[in-house]
């Protein structure tokens, strides 16, 4: 997960229960990708929180609707597979999950840069 108190580089918003993505969060999806083009180190994050009121089978189901919604798109951008990573957050982060229902935190991940000791 990305470091406590990390702003997210973009939210993308769907309806819930829907994988369909609008324009608006395609444009988001494009500026993620074309933000970590040149730097193959760089990879994505995307994270979504499981829903309650439903089955635990249900809620995993309905939190994974969108991350593999938004993983397809930026792989359809040229993002390879590999440098996308999903994770879902269950009860742990309820009230980020009341909040955020049907919603994927991106964060792009970089690398530190090496230190060079002298």
């Amino acid at each position: 997960m990305p470091a406590k108190g990390a702003k997210p580089d973009a939210i993308i918003k769907l309806r819930p229960g829907s994988s369909n993505l609008s324009a608006e969060m395609r444009l988001r999806l494009q500026r993620v990708a074309d933000s970590i083009a040149g730097d193959e180190r760089a990879s994505i994050r995307l994270v979504g929180y499981v829903p309650e009121g439903g089955s635990s089978a249900w809620n995993i189901g309905e939190a994974e609707r969108p991350l593999r919604a938004v993983k397809q798109y930026l792989e359809t951008l040229r993002v390879p597979a590999r440098r996308i990573h999903t994770a879902s957050f269950g009860d742990e982060h309820k009230s980020v999950a009341r909040r955020n229902r049907a919603w994927v935190e991106v964060f792009v991940l970089r690398p530190a840069p090496p230190i060079s000791v002298r």
